[in-house]
This record gives C-alpha cells, structure tokens and sequence, in this order.
C-alpha cells in the first residue's frame, strides 16, 4: 500500500510540473489557456484557467477546498536585470538568461487555511523555454498579507475565478483523476515487469 501511494504521489507531482511548461507552450495571442489576473508596476500575472482544478486526497476524493493551478507571471523592465543580477550575484547559471522574461509556477490554493502554496518554480525565457526548474516550499498566509500586495490581490484574483467556473473545475479535476489513473496503471505495469 505503501508503495501504491508513494507513486501516486510521485505521478501527481510529474503531471503538476509537466502541466505550466506544457501550456506555456501553446501561446498565440496573449498566453493559451491562461487568463489575465492584473499587472503592477513590472509584472504581469496571469493564471491557467484551462487546466484549474480542485486537489485531489490520498483516496481518490475531490477536496474543493483546495485548487490546483499553474501561475505565469511576465516581467517589464528593470526587473529581468534585476533578477539576472542576483542570480549572477548567487553564483547560479546564466545560461540563457540574457532572454529572461518570467516564471511559471504550479500553485495551491487552500481555501480553508487561506494559504498559498508554490509547489514548484520555473524561470523562462522570452519564447517560454523553461531556463530552470525547481521545485519549492514557498508558502504565502492570506490572513496575514496586505490585501493590496500583489500575492494577494492575484491569490483573490483565482478564488473569485474559481467560485464562477465550479462546473469547470470539477470538470478538469475529473478529467485529471483519469490521466492519474492511467499513468498509475502504466507505472504499476512497468513495475510489474521488472
């Protein structure tokens, strides 16, 4: 059983961070299949209305008091360079970064703690190539942060999205539990053969 959720939980996480690069990729006008929040003064926040869903418990169950949903925020001059310029100051990688423009991130919100949490990050570039990824445990209290931060103001931005969509959500969450289900059968397959 152990084991049984240990891949479930592993196939959870490949599907959230697969999911922001997938959609990223299919940019037309404006960004396919995210919606617009707002924009301060050098970032455009925008959230994956296509693909939002409510999270899903160990057991297979819809819990509607937490939504899954992957971020993308743009950057406007001077805050790429100011990003580059702490990254080079942290010794990290720059390969890439001379077209730097944004980030992609795979969120939750819990509705009942009033929290935010960033389940993973990417930075992009100006074609929104993935430059890299990591995963994270940044997590933001709603009860606490100014609500004319812009953490804040986009977390709201979602959950005041998410209360018109619930056909959607619950719709996407569905579909969702299926491609679990089949790339845990897949995975038990493979386990299977080995």
């Amino acid at each position: 059983m152990k084991k049984q959720v240990i891949l479930l939980m592993s196939t959870i996480l490949v599907l959230l961070v697969m999911m922001p690069a997938a959609l990223a990729q299919e940019q037309s006008n404006g960004i396919k299949g995210y919606q617009w929040a707002f924009s301060s003064d050098q970032t455009n926040y925008y959230f994956g209305s296509d693909k939002m869903s409510y999270a899903v418990d160990k057991h297979g169950k819809i819990d509607k008091s937490r939504l899954l949903f992957s971020s993308i925020m743009t950057y406007e001059e001077p805050k790429p360079q100011a990003v580059i310029t702490q990254r080079e100051a942290r010794g990290q990688k720059l390969t890439g970064y001379e077209n730097f423009h944004g980030i992609i991130e795979v969120r939750e919100i819990d509705l009942d703690k009033k929290t935010v949490w960033i389940r993973s990050h990417q930075d992009i570039d100006t074609a929104f190539k993935v430059l890299t990824a990591e995963s994270s445990d940044q997590l933001y209290d709603l009860k606490v942060l100014p609500k004319d931060q812009p953490e804040y103001i986009f977390a709201q931005q979602v959950i005041d999205y998410a209360a018109k969509h619930a056909d959607d959500l619950n719709h996407n969450t569905k579909t969702m539990q299926r491609e679990l289900k089949k790339a845990q059968k897949t995975a038990e397959k493979q386990n299977n053969k080995e």
